[in-house]
């Protein structure tokens, strides 16, 4: 399904839910190994980039 498929309250849906579920991974990444908030921001920075070259390939 592509974007312009989806309706604005389902693409609302679905982003809350993926900012949900991306703060409980990072929650649980600092947990289990103590890291500062600068390494998830850094992670999460990364993550970005990688989708960044994965649209321009696209």
């Amino acid at each position: 399904m592509t974007d312009n498929q989806l309706s604005q309250e389902q693409l609302a849906e679905i982003c809350e839910d993926a900012f949900v579920n991306i703060k409980e991974a990072c929650m649980r990444l600092q947990e289990r190994t103590k890291c500062s908030n600068k390494v998830v921001i850094d992670m999460l920075n990364n993550l970005i980039e990688f989708y960044k070259s994965q649209d321009k390939s696209n």
